[in-house]
């Protein structure tokens, strides 16, 4: 073998002679490491599933690779020999050796045939969320699947020792979402010679806890797993990484804050988890205690089991979700006394008459939409999702192809430029799609990028996002006719939008609220407080920027002063009657400025202040709108739900 790119490539359609007469016909590369490559792959009968085809490198047959290759062929066997697989473990169908044409000749390479599961991993929706939490009700069902899984694995003495969300995949059926638990290249027998174990090779920092590490994994248990599963839970419902591994950290530095560190607790990052937890103290100390117990560096002070620890989160999560979503958006906030100086509270119930409501699209299912971009008066809109790109018009939605070589499933997020065509931006991309249908890639300078918001004017375009390969905020600046400029934003980590100020600089904001004026090549911070995340900009007519983000808060930037361009301008805290998060907002051609968020908050700006109006139409996330005039005055604010609901709102 030359390379093994070369074998690699050789595969591409190669066939597969299994037993009994089965062929596999391998197909498209879904995956590939330093240890071998995995492949989707079509069987001869007809109707039969894809599968996936994994492929470990013949040059490492005889290895610590080969030999955790054959212990994940041994145990998936074992666990597909009862009567029924276990529907959230995913499924072997064969393995062995097979004879491919390599570059100087035959080569016999070791396969596993396993079930082909078309869907996201748990690490990629996580990834989609933004750095926010999913929904409690979600994360109940997933953790109750993979807590099935696990109290499986343990009742047949087989610890997994590699969880993390990159080895949860989610699958649908029948518009039902499955957990399905896969790698299991670092299982253990619980009775296995400890000669026979890997210590340190392809560990997950900041998964897997500090017995991992010792030689000889003789403290290596179920509770091992306890303390993944933890982690994972923490994850999931903060969007936060239990124990973050910084880029150049070593495995002594991880264990050590493992073992002497701060428990992940989710009252610290409160911003990011779900208004049902955010909103019920009580419930999030009680989780902080499992948790805290379950990640414990001393394995014997965790629970002693999955079924243990599930039971004691599994009654809270449930608590947090004993409300329907449709009763939770009716919820009234209740007035507080006054409004403290640091930041938004509830102002009451909205003076202002209640508007006309009416839902023109039905949500969809098993879909949750991260943005969209409205059409000239709002008569059509389009939006990504977490599986691909869609149109909603004349009240139906319909799915969209995403342009040659972009992953619809990698994308985050849409705007529309003034000559109506769509900048489609996401993980390490960025297109332009024309009405008719044509894709132009965009140029961004910045491949190591995840683009999280954007801007399209005549000016040109901004993309805005966070670097991949270490947690900072990272600007591209594409002029019209121009070539792109690349900034990164150190003391940001995560940047969700961009307005212009003064028509020429910019005002960029983020997580743990980052608020800079970029310009140029120089970057200035706006100082206000950063008491909470900053997630939507607009700009105003005036030269300044309204910013909005989570609990409630609207900042108001002032216009820039031209004589003293090294200045950044100041922001104000303004008044908001809602403390639930705002994820959108826009300036109406009058200059009234306009706001959604979770729980359906839809406000508008009138002295300085945000009301809000009773449109309540049984939706619980709006995340993008805008407004439709009739002569000069909104007649309309149009408003787009997470779950694909559209809501129009009839002013007069």
């Amino acid at each position: 073998m030359r390379t093994p790119n070369e074998l690699r490539d050789r595969l591409r359609f190669a066939v597969f002679n299994g037993a009994g007469g089965a062929r596999y016909q391998v197909r498209d590369l879904l995956g590939e490491g330093g240890q071998g490559w995995v492949f989707k792959a079509s069987q001869d009968d007809a109707g039969a599933p894809f599968v996936v085809v994994k492929v470990l490198r013949p040059d490492l047959v005889g290895s610590d690779a080969f030999a955790r290759f054959e212990r994940e062929a041994s145990v998936l066997r074992a666990l597909s020999a009862g009567p029924s697989p276990h529907p959230n473990i995913v499924r072997f169908y064969e393995h062995g050796r097979a004879t491919v044409q390599g570059p100087d000749g035959p080569i016999e390479v070791p396969y596993l045939v396993l079930e082909f599961i078309d869907g996201p991993t748990l690490s990629r929706v996580l990834a989609a969320h933004g750095g926010f939490g999913l929904p409690v009700a979600r994360v109940r069902r997933l953790f109750r699947q993979i807590a099935r899984a696990l109290s499986d694995l343990h009742g047949q003495h087989i610890i997994h020792r590699d969880l993390k969300p990159s080895n949860i995949l989610l699958a649908q059926r029948e518009s039902t979402e499955i957990a399905k638990v896969t790698d299991f290249g670092l299982v253990k027998r619980v009775d296995a010679p400890m000669n026979q174990t890997v210590t340190v090779a392809g560990m997950s920092a900041g998964y897997a806890p500090p017995e991992q590490y010792e030689v000889g994994n003789r403290r290596v248990s179920a509770r091992t797993d306890v303390f993944a599963f933890g982690a994972m839970l923490f994850e999931a419902l903060s969007g936060c990484e239990a124990f973050p591994v910084a880029p150049g950290d070593t495995a002594l530095r991880t264990v050590a804050r493992m073992l002497s560190g701060d428990r992940p607790a989710l009252a610290r990052v409160s911003a990011t988890i779900p208004r049902e937890l955010r909103d019920r103290p009580e419930l999030t100390s009680a989780l902080d205690r499992e948790l805290g117990r379950a990640t414990d560096g001393d394995p014997v002070k965790r629970h002693g089991s999955i079924d243990e620890l599930w039971g004691a989160v599994e009654p809270l999560l449930r608590a947090a979700t004993s409300g329907s979503a449709h009763n939770l958006a009716k919820v009234s906030e209740p007035p507080p006394a006054s409004m403290p100086a640091s930041g938004p509270a509830d102002q009451g119930e909205p003076s202002d008459p209640a508007p006309n409501v009416r839902v023109t699209g039905k949500p969809m299912t098993g879909e949750r939409l991260r943005g969209a971009a409205f059409s000239e008066g709002g008569s059509s809109l389009v939006a990504i999702g977490a599986y691909g790109l869609y149109r909603f018009a004349n009240g139906v939605w319909s799915a969209l192809r995403a342009p040659r070589g972009v992953d619809g499933r990698s994308l985050r997020g849409v705007a529309r430029a003034p000559s109506g065509s769509l900048l489609l931006f996401g993980e390490g991309c960025a297109a332009l799609l024309s009405e008719s249908g044509t894709a132009t890639r965009v140029e961004t300078g910045e491949p190591d990028a995840v683009w999280l918001g954007a801007l399209a004017d005549a000016r040109g375009m901004i993309l805005v996002g966070e670097r991949r390969s270490r947690p900072v905020g990272v600007v591209a600046v594409i002029p019209t006719g121009g070539s792109p400029s690349v900034h990164t934003l150190e003391g940001t980590s995560r940047l969700h939008a961009a307005a212009r100020l003064d028509g020429e600089l910019l005002v960029v904001c983020g997580t743990h609220g980052a608020l800079c004026m970029l310009d140029g090549s120089e970057a200035r911070e706006i100082v206000w407080g950063r008491t909470g995340h900053l997630f939507a900009a607009a700009a105003t007519r005036d030269g300044g920027a309204y910013v909005v983000g989570s609990g409630g808060h609207a900042l108001a930037v002032a216009p820039p002063n031209r004589s003293l361009r090294h200045v950044a301008p100041p922001a104000t805290l303004e008044a908001v009657q809602t403390t639930r998060d705002l994820c959108g907002v826009t300036v109406d051609p009058s200059g009234t400025a306009w706001a959604v968020g979770s729980q359906g908050r839809l406000l508008v700006r009138r002295g300085g202040t945000w009301s809000r109006l009773t449109a309540d139409a049984g939706v619980v996330g709006l995340i993008a709108l805008t407004t439709r005039s009739n002569g000069g005055r909104v007649r309309e604010v149009v408003a787009l739900a997470e779950d694909g609901t559209v809501v129009e709102v009839l002013l007069d």
